[in-house]
């Protein structure tokens, strides 16, 4: 074997990996961690020194890798070690994937091989889940198409927000790269309906509103130049009688909302587990906790031990039984690594927002936006289907030329 048909097998080999995680990555597999190590182990085969030392001065590569580093320094003054470790360990890919992604070279082919098959992943997900349900529902289950239930690799906040980037990724590139086959316009379509209907079937609050958010954004950047006020009101009108007709026939879906919309303050039950309710008296006790640890925090590993602490204290049984996290990661990385830790997640996410507005990457800002919905209630990077969406998407998207790339 020649040197130069060795070093092509080896990229190969490096270039299987982030392809194959794509496509796994919708059906939240035990083998994700496995994947990542063999693909870092490849890397070695292939790094070049110039691409390198380019990737690692990247401030996205800086940013990424002094939030893992902070975790890991709070860490030691944890009391909790196992929770401590868990929490370095989920984050990992803080440095693992700004190494992967910042410090190579990646072909346009293999970008868009990375897009499809996080496409078709979800695709096939989907198609699992409702066979599923199905099989559930014959069996007698009557909530098997709903939220929990039907969501069975990831956290139905999560897979929602799968299931967004894919509706994008689809809508957006797809007619680009495959408008050419009438055959394959026509399987875009039944992607984006097949994940549209399953986001409505995961039944997250969060999830359905980003949607209803990212949506509109999605198709006015489409349509932007056939847009006139005639269609727009049109389209409007026809979001409004879609939503009327599925809450009509679905109800359970957005039964789950009806406590937002009769929530108050004034009287609360702080036994209750209601999912709005105890985001209130967690994120009330969450305020009390950082105005005693506002610049560094109670560390990593001791964040749920002290919110525990904090509900035993205060009656609340109902975030007690389950040892609930903070359920919103701002709040999460705040009563955790203090000040610092929060500017860092605040400020790359924010500043990352601005950059893709500011270079019209529809793609980012609709990507950015919804995670910083999910961010604000969800404690999305202490589960490891938040934590490898997040970073691998965050660092992809902001490869330098990624939407000309793409294009």
């Amino acid at each position: 074997m020649d040197l130069q048909t060795n070093i092509s097998y080896k990229k190969r080999i490096f270039w299987f990996f982030p392809v194959l995680f794509c496509f796994c990555l919708p059906f939240g597999s035990l083998l994700l961690s496995g994947m990542i190590v063999l693909w870092t182990l490849s890397s070695f085969l292939v790094v070049e020194k110039q691409q390198f030392l380019k990737g690692v001065k990247s401030p996205w590569f800086i940013l990424l890798t002094g939030f893992l580093l902070l975790t890991a320094f709070s860490a030691l003054f944890s009391l909790n070690g196992e929770e401590a470790l868990f929490n370095i360990e989920n984050k990992l890919s803080f440095i693992l994937f700004p190494y992967l992604i910042f410090c190579f070279n990646w072909s346009p082919q293999i970008l868009k091989k990375c897009v499809t098959s996080f496409v078709s992943g979800c695709f096939f997900a989907c198609l699992f889940l409702i066979v599923r349900a199905f099989y559930f529902y014959l069996q007698g289950n009557p909530d098997s198409f709903f939220y929990n239930q039907f969501s069975y690799f990831v956290h139905p906040s999560s897979f929602s927000m799968y299931l967004i980037l894919a509706v994008c990724l689809a809508s957006i590139y797809y007619p680009q790269w495959f408008g050419a086959v009438k055959m394959y316009t026509y399987i875009t379509y039944i992607y984006v309906a097949l994940f549209c209907v399953t986001i409505f079937l995961n039944s997250s609050k969060i999830g359905l509103i980003s949607a209803f958010i990212c949506f509109p954004i999605l198709i006015f950047y489409k349509w932007r130049e056939k847009l006139n006020l005639k269609m727009g009101l049109a389209l409007v009108a026809g979001i409004i009688l879609l939503l009327f007709v599925s809450i009509k026939l679905f109800p359970g879906p957005f039964e789950r909302f009806e406590a937002i919309l009769h929530f108050s303050s004034a009287n609360i039950d702080k036994t209750s587990s209601e999912s709005t309710t105890v985001r209130y008296l967690i994120w009330e006790q969450c305020i009390e906790i950082i105005k005693n640890n506002f610049f560094f925090g109670v560390s990593v590993g001791d964040v749920t031990d002290v919110l525990v602490k904090a509900y035993q204290q205060n009656g609340m049984t109902g975030a007690l039984e389950h040892r609930l996290n903070a359920h919103s990661q701002f709040f999460q990385t705040f009563v955790g690594l203090g000040f610092i830790g929060f500017v860092l997640l605040f400020g790359f996410t924010f500043f990352a927002l601005i950059r893709a507005f500011v270079k019209k990457n529809i793609i980012l800002s609709i990507f950015l936006i919804y995670i910083i919905l999910n961010f604000s209630v969800e404690s999305m990077l202490q589960r490891s289907d938040g934590t490898l969406f997040f970073v691998f998407f965050f660092c992809f998207f902001n490869r330098e030329k990624i939407y000309e790339e793409l294009a």
